[in-house]
Order: structure tokens, then C-alpha cells, then sequence
């Protein structure tokens, strides 16, 4: 009884380190960058949790049009983790909408919830640092 016990234990420590690494497939991130009236990148970028990464450039981009890529998961787990490390689902709408000037959008969902934030009016703030950390984890320069 003891050995069968014990193989299940285990079996069932083997199977939760295994789900670890494996990402929640409710993950999901998108980050948009909109234009202005000068040369401001324009871009939107969406992230699954399988890491399918679909690029779409519009406007003063390296690459325009519809890119895609197939990202590890350890980088999916690495953007999860770091909106865990900031508090992305408890962080307060900042910024507002002003013309001619440049906005950044996060959306995101983790485990059911889903936030989205958006910061504007050339005040560089949380969300855009957070926008350049994205860009910088899942390989975007060469396409921005």
C-alpha cells in the first residue's frame, strides 16, 4: 500500500513540474503602437499562448504588412511572467487620448482576466516601458 502511495505521489509531482512549463492557453498579449502626424511607428502585434506571434505594420516601419512568427515558450512564458513581476492586472488607465500624439496599447488576458491599458500624450510612463520591454523580448526591432 505504501509503495503504490508513493508512486502516485510521485506521478502526480512529475505531472504538476511538467504543467509548469507548458503556458496557460489563456494567455494572450497584444501591443499597439498608433501613428501620429509625423513618423511615429504604427503597428500592431498579438502574442499566443502557443507562440504565435502575429506582426501587422502599417505606417514609418521597417517591415509593413502581415508578419508571423513562431515564438519559443519559454519567451511566452518570459512576457507572462513579466506582466505577473509588474502587476499588469492591477495597474490604473493612465495617459488619454490627444491629437497628434502617439498612443500605446497593452492588452492582455491571464488565467480568465483580461486588462487593457493605453498611455498617450508624450508623457513616457509605465506602459511604454512596458511596450519596449515586449518589443525587446519577442524579437520586434527588426520589423519596427
Amino acid at each position: 500500500m505504501r509503495i503504490a502511495l508513493c508512486i502516485v505521489l510521485i506521478f502526480l509531482a512529475l505531472a504538476s513540474s511538467a504543467q509548469s512549463r507548458v503556458p496557460n492557453d489563456d494567455f494572450s498579449l497584444t501591443l499597439e503602437r498608433t501613428g501620429c502626424l509625423g513618423s511615429c511607428p504604427d503597428y500592431k502585434v498579438s502574442i499566443q499562448s502557443d507562440g504565435t506571434l502575429h506582426y501587422e505594420g502599417r505606417f514609418y516601419v521597417r517591415a509593413k504588412g502581415i508578419r508571423e512568427k513562431k515564438l519559443p515558450l519559454k519567451i511566452v512564458q518570459r512576457l507572462a511572467k513579466r506582466l505577473q513581476e509588474e502587476d499588469f492586472f492591477h495597474w490604473e488607465q493612465t495617459g488619454g487620448v490627444c491629437l497628434d500624439t502617439p498612443e500605446t496599447h497593452i492588452t492582455a488576458t491571464l488565467k480568465g482576466v483580461q486588462k487593457h491599458v493605453m498611455e498617450g500624450c508624450n508623457a513616457p510612463g509605465k506602459v511604454r516601458k512596458l511596450a519596449d520591454e515586449i518589443e525587446k523580448i519577442a524579437g520586434l526591432k527588426r520589423w519596427i
